[in-house]
């Protein structure tokens, strides 16, 4: 049984792993596509010279743009060694030029959401990290057991303790579950991010500037409560057991920094 929950256990974290790849990669995908907007659309932007600034005016980010990188562009073709240096690179300025020019055009207010998408991914990532950390047995842990206790009885004083964090981890459940969903019932009922978003057809109960629902950005804490809860327990019963050896979430064994404080 221990070895199918630590079969789903593996694959939880490859899954959790692919996550945080894919949330750090759009996140720093519509940032940088913010910070492009903000540079490029604004009147006197730092990277354009004033004269050509005056003598193009809007126009002036998209050539000023395309002629940067046609440079750039032909001076990598040629580090390489490529006879079609000239040209190639050229190809490259005027398409980013062009691109430039596009995305100022048709995105006139730019990206308003970028920054909020970023935040709720965040969260989620951060919760994400915690299940990977305590996975990986590099969360903060005080690891007494194995010092204060007898031999014979350190692992199951470290079992209760995934126990106990467990347990903790299950109340902060409810309490994410209520945010989300409510509590109570009737006239006494508290409405959750759920409701809200629900009882405005779907208009409401939002992130500022976008469609993201908050219920759904909330989820990320009682989803990563259920995964860390159910994690820390399989590693108390695996120590308990002695499948574990006792000493396998020491932080600083992880961190590789025993040695130098024993020194």
């Amino acid at each position: 049984m221990l070895e199918k929950l630590d079969r789903v256990d593996g694959w939880i974290y490859r899954m959790e792993r692919r996550a945080v790849a894919a949330m750090l990669g759009v996140m720093g995908f519509v940032v940088f596509l913010d910070v492009v907007y903000r540079v490029s659309a604004t009147r006197d932007s730092p990277l354009v010279p004033d004269a050509l600034e005056s003598a193009l005016g809007s126009a002036a980010v998209p050539v000023w743009g395309g002629l940067v990188l046609a440079v750039l562009g032909v001076l990598a073709f040629r580090t390489r060694g490529d006879a079609a240096a000239a040209p190639k690179g050229l190809a490259v300025g005027a398409a980013s030029g062009v691109l430039l020019f596009a995305y100022i055009t048709l995105l006139p207010n730019g990206l308003v959401w970028s920054q909020t998408l970023a935040l709720s991914l965040t969260l989620w990532m951060g919760m994400t990290g915690a299940c990977i950390a305590a996975y990986q047995r590099r969360h903060l842990a005080l690891d007494v057991g194995s010092k204060l206790w007898p031999p014979s009885v350190a692992p199951k004083v470290s079992a209760v303790g995934h126990f106990v964090t467990a347990a903790f981890c299950a109340l902060v459940v409810v309490l994410g579950l209520m945010s989300v969903f409510g509590t109570g019932s009737g006239e006494s009922r508290i409405p959750g991010h759920l409701d809200s978003w629900l009882d405005s057809d779907f208009a409401g109960g939002t992130m500022t500037g976008t469609v993201i629902p908050k219920w759904l950005v909330m989820s990320s804490i009682p989803v990563g409560m259920i995964i860390l809860a159910l994690r820390f327990t399989l590693q108390g019963v695996k120590v308990w057991t002695g499948r574990e050896a006792l000493g396998g979430d020491d932080t600083l064994r992880q961190l590789g920094l025993e040695e130098e404080v024993e020194a």
